[in-house]
C-alpha cells in the first residue's frame, strides 16, 4: 500500500476491495468471521431480503443456492455481485480499457425482443434502448452474463477496441488455461455468500421481528464437511473425490459422475494384478472420447494434437505394461447418461461392442452394429491421430474393423447403473468371453464400488477419513465378493 501511494493512486480499503472482488488468494480462505454471518441469517423466512446493493436485491430463498454446491446460482446473486464490483471504481478500468458491467435480467429482455422482434412488444423504450447502446460504444469492453435456459453460465465480452466478441465458457473451447480450471471457483461459492452479506454496500434493512427456526439453521462447516476431498489420485493428471460424489455413488438414482468412472478406470489400469492378465490390455477413461468430438457443436469441436492424444497411451502408473505389449484397447464411452465400451482386439482386428443398454433402435438398422457406427467413426480418427506419434509404422483403419457383441452382457434399463456395469465388464472381458459372469445389483455393485475406491492404494487424502472407517476397510478383504455368479 506504501508503493501505492508514493506512486500517486488512490489508497483502496482492503476490506472493501476483498469482498468485491474475487482474488486467488482469498478464494479459498473462509474465516470464522464468514461462517458467523452466514450463521446470523438462519432462520429468516424465505421472502425476506438479506442482499440489497444498488437496485439489486436477493431474498433468502434465491440467497439459499450459495449454500448448496449443485444448486443453480440464482440470477440476482449475479446481480448483486456485479453491483458490488461496480461500486469499486478501480475494477471498472483494467489496462486501460473500460468496463461496463451489464446485468443478467437486461441481457434476457433484449434477447427476448430482439429474438421475437415485432410478434411481441418491446419491454424497453427507444430513448431507454439509445442509452443502452451509448453506454455500450462508450466502453472498451462490455461484459454480459448470459444464461442458458437455468443450466449453465458463461460470459460474452463485447471488445470494441479488437472489434470482436469474446466468449467465456467453462464448457466450451477456451484459449487461456487459467479460465479453464474452475475449482477455485467451486470454493469460492460460500465465500461469495459472506461477501454479499458484509458489504458495506449492502443496504438491506435488519427487522427486530425475525423469526428463528431452529431447523433452518445455516451451517458453513456442514458445507465444507461435503466439500472436503478424500480420494484424490494426480498421476496422470489430477482427480479429487468429495464426501458428497462418493455418497453419490450409493445414491441408486444417481448417474454415475465422469470424475468416479475416471477414476473407477484408472484403478482397474493400475490393479497390479491387471500387469498378470492375459491377454495384456490397455484401459482408456472418458477424455479420449471427450477428445474425439462425438455430438458436438462445430463451435466447440477442438482438433487435438497428436503428442496429446499420445499421452493417453502412455503405461499406467505402477502397471509396467507398455501399450506396444497389449491386444486389447478399452474404449469407454458416455453418451444421454449410459455408459458403454469398445473393446478393441489389435491382433484380430475385432471391435467388441460392450453395451448394457438394450435399444430398441436396432430394428430401424440393417445390422446392430450400424447403431455404433458414428461413435466408432470419431474413435477411429482419433485413434489413427494418436498413433502418428505412438506407433508410427500404423498403417490400418479402426473403422473396418469387424464387430462382434459379446454374449452375457447383462443388461439394463437403468442408465444410472451403466457405469458400474461397464467398469466390471472391462475387467472380466479377454478378448473371446468374459471370464466371470456379474450380477446387475445396483446397491451390490455400488457398495463394491466405493469400498474399492477408498481402499485405492494412491489415496493421498487418507487424513480425512475417519479413524473407525479406515478400521472397517483394513478388515475388508476380497471386494470381488457377492458381484459375480
Amino acid at each position: 500500500m506504501e508503493e501505492n501511494a508514493e506512486g500517486g493512486l488512490e489508497s483502496v480499503d482492503m476490506k472493501v476491495s476483498r469482498h468485491n472482488k474475487p482474488k486467488k488468494v482469498h478464494v479459498k480462505v473462509i474465516c470464522a468471521q464468514d461462517k458467523q454471518i452466514i450463521k446470523s441469517i438462519g432462520g429468516l423466512g424465505d421472502d425476506r431480503t438479506v442482499v440489497r446493493v444498488g437496485d439489486a436485491f436477493v431474498t433468502m430463498h434465491n440467497f439459499k443456492c450459495l449454500l448448496e454446491r449443485s444448486e443453480y446460482l440464482n440470477g440476482d446473486v449475479i446481480n448483486a455481485y456485479i453491483n458490488l464490483i461496480a461500486a469499486e471504481k478501480h475494477l471498472l478500468y483494467r489496462d486501460g480499457s473500460s468496463i461496463y458491467l451489464e446485468n443478467s435480467l437486461t441481457f434476457y429482455i433484449l434477447y427476448r425482443d430482439g429474438r421475437y422482434g415485432e410478434k411481441s412488444k418491446p419491454s424497453l423504450k427507444e430513448d431507454t434502448i439509445v442509452e443502452r447502446v451509448t453506454n455500450y460504444v462508450s466502453h472498451d469492453m462490455v461484459f454480459i452474463p448470459i444464461n442458458i435456459e437455468r443450466t449453465h453460465w458463461y460470459l460474452g465480452v463485447i471488445s470494441g477496441k479488437k472489434r470482436e466478441i469474446q466468449v467465456l465458457d467453462s464448457m466450451g473451447k477456451m484459449g487461456r488455461d487459467e479460465l479453464t480450471y474452475a475449482g477455485d471457483m467451486e470454493k469460492f461459492r460460500l465465500k461469495l455468500a459472506a461477501i454479499l452479506l458484509e458489504s458495506d454496500n449492502n443496504t438491506a434493512i435488519e427487522s427486530e421481528d425475525t423469526e428463528s427456526n431452529a431447523d433452518e439453521t445455516i451451517d458453513p462447516n456442514e458445507f465444507y464437511a461435503y466439500s472436503k476431498e478424500w480420494v484424490i489420485s494426480s498421476n496422470p493428471y489430477p482427480i479429487t473425490v468429495n464426501l458428497e460424489k462418493l455418497q453419490g455413488i450409493l445414491n441408486v438414482n444417481m448417474p454415475m459422475d465422469r470424475d468416479i468412472f475416471n477414476l473407477g478406470a484408472r484403478m482397474l489400469a493400475c490393479d497390479v494384478l491387471t500387469s498378470f492378465r492375459e491377454p495384456k490390455c490397455h484401459f482408456l477413461d472418458l477424455k479420449f472420447f471427450w477428445d474425439c468430438n462425438y455430438r458436438r457443436h462445430p463451435l466447440h469441436r477442438v482438433k487435438p494434437e497428436p503428442k496429446k492424444l499420445a499421452t493417453y497411451f502412455d503405461v499406467w502408473p505402477n502397471s509396467g505394461v507398455t501399450f506396444s505389449e497389449c491386444q486389447l484397447v478399452f474404449v469407454p464411452y458416455r453418451s444421454c447418461e449410459s455408459y458403454g465400451v469398445f473393446a478393441l482386439d489389435r491382433k484380430d482386428r475385432i471391435i467388441a461392442i460392450i453395451d448394457p443398454t438394450p435399444f430398441s433402435q436396432w430394428n430401424d438398422y440393417n445390422h446392430p452394429s450400424f447403431y455404433y457406427l458414428p461413435k466408432i467413426q470419431k474413435i477411429a480418427k482419433t485413434y489413427e491421430r494418436a498413433m502418428e506419434e505412438v506407433d508410427p509404422m500404423w498403417n490400418d483403419d479402426v473403422y473396418d474393423w469387424r464387430h462382434i457383441f459379446p454374449s452375457f452382457v447383462p443388461k439394463t434399463m437403468d442408465s444410472c447403473l451403466t457405469g458400474f456395469l461397464v467398469l466390471e465388464l472391462m475387467n472380466s472381458w479377454d478378448g473371446q468371453l468374459f471370464h466371470r459372469l456379474l450380477r446387475a445389483d445396483a446397491r451390490m455393485l455400488r457398495k463394491w464400488f466405493l469400498i474399492e475406491a477408498l481402499k485405492f492404494t494412491w489415496d493421498r487424502c487418507a487424513p480425512n477419513i475417519p479413524e473407525d472407517l479406515k478400521a472397517a476397510l483394513h478388515s475388508i478383504g476380497d471386494t470381488r465378493r457377492g458381484k459375480y455368479i
